[in-house]
């Protein structure tokens, strides 16, 4: 199958801003959508190469879309009068919106045949599915939304408040940091400590931190790539979650908490004082197989003793100040890509603290 004819709404990114009018009247908008995962059918014109076989097909699998809780939905920059004379003779259980050419210029879209998309509940793209055999279009997305991150509702009695985001970082982009890795040149990663008079000392502690650190400084290449990824996908969903601005991204570690029994004791990742600038950490799990290691949790005890596990590529985001851990690994090498985030007064605070240390100790 095809890749995606435009490549500026990716996989990890949120769907900019839709609102249109659908073929029975009504108004259509994302933000009406949230909350609901949505297969998306993206078309410029109604005579779009494919979008009728894709409008039946879609239709045909109506139920199986949302016994999952998805919406099947069609965007097209048709005037309305097209959409409701159009759906008058081709009725289908997927809902036709008209007036978006704004949107799909937003989004660059500009094929002459229709394409796919899934949105997951947070509005953010789980896959975008080129041109291909209707059908098969149909089944790739039937496949990405039974995939979609879910749980079976339950009672919250002591919830932790993190952020978990999946896709920030695609799979290809996972095994680069690993192999980077695994390429070295690696360290130890030390505990941070202070002496009676302040000063800042990092120091080898196996009892309360075993793991092994590959530092990507800020004039490194992939860290600019990652900064970048970082902030267009992460930054607003802080400000959405916690109404809280951060703007810069400390130095990343790639680290691997090895089989042989890799951990972190109970800790705050603001301190001592000398990293109280950090606002955020961030932890994006980079083992390809899910069944790659064992053990090797993140948790944030003075909640509940839940294990955090995100899929590969996906994000855990939760505020320095809260105190977290991360279990024995059993089995397997736990890869993992982490960093912390703050403002711009925590930059300049940032700054004072690197011209005092050439490199310093980190926490998952």
């Amino acid at each position: 199958m095809a890749n995606p004819t435009n490549s500026d709404l990716l996989l990890g990114d949120r769907a900019p801003s839709c609102i249109g009018i659908t073929a029975k009247g009504s108004l259509y908008a994302f933000e009406e959508q949230a909350g609901r995962a949505v297969v998306v059918i993206l078309a410029q014109t109604l005579e779009d190469s494919g979008l009728l076989p894709l409008l039946s097909a879609f239709s045909a699998r109506a139920e199986e879309f949302s016994s999952r809780e998805v919406d099947l939905v069609a965007l097209t920059g048709e005037d309305v009068e097209r959409v409701f004379e159009y759906n008058f003779h081709h009725p289908s259980r997927v809902v036709l919106v008209g007036s978006l050419n704004n949107f799909l210029r937003r989004i660059n879209f500009d094929s002459p045949a229709a394409e796919v998309m899934v949105l997951d509940r947070n509005l953010r793209v789980a896959r975008r599915i080129g041109t291909g055999a209707p059908e098969a279009m149909v089944a790739e997305a039937a496949m990405v939304a039974k995939g979609l991150p879910s749980e079976v509702p339950h009672d919250i009695c002591a919830p932790a408040p993190v952020l978990l985001l999946p896709n920030v970082l695609e799979r290809e982009l996972c095994q680069d940091l690993i192999d980077m890795h695994r390429a070295g040149p690696t360290f130890e990663s030390p505990v941070l400590t202070t002496d009676a008079l302040g000063r800042a000392h990092n120091k080898i502690d196996h009892t309360y931190k075993k793991r092994h650190d590959l530092l990507l400084d800020r004039d490194h290449p992939m860290h600019v790539r990652l900064a970048g990824i970082i902030q267009k996908r992460c930054f607003a969903e802080i400000k959405r979650s916690f109404q809280s601005t951060v703007t810069h991204t400390d130095r990343f570690l790639i680290a691997c908490y090895p089989g042989d029994g890799g951990h972190f004791r109970r800790h705050r990742d603001n301190r001592p004082d000398i990293v109280a600038f950090r606002r955020f950490a961030i932890s994006i799990n980079l083992t390809l197989d899910a069944n790659g290691y064992e053990g090797g949790h993140l948790r944030l005890p003075e909640f509940n003793s839940n294990p955090y596990r995100c899929p590969t590529g996906g994000a855990i985001i939760f505020s320095v100040n809260l105190l977290h851990e991360i279990t024995p690994v059993l089995r397997g090498d736990r890869y993992t890509l982490v960093t912390h985030l703050h403002d711009d007064e925590g930059e300049a605070q940032w700054r004072a603290y690197r011209s005092s240390m050439s490199t310093v100790g980190t926490a998952d």
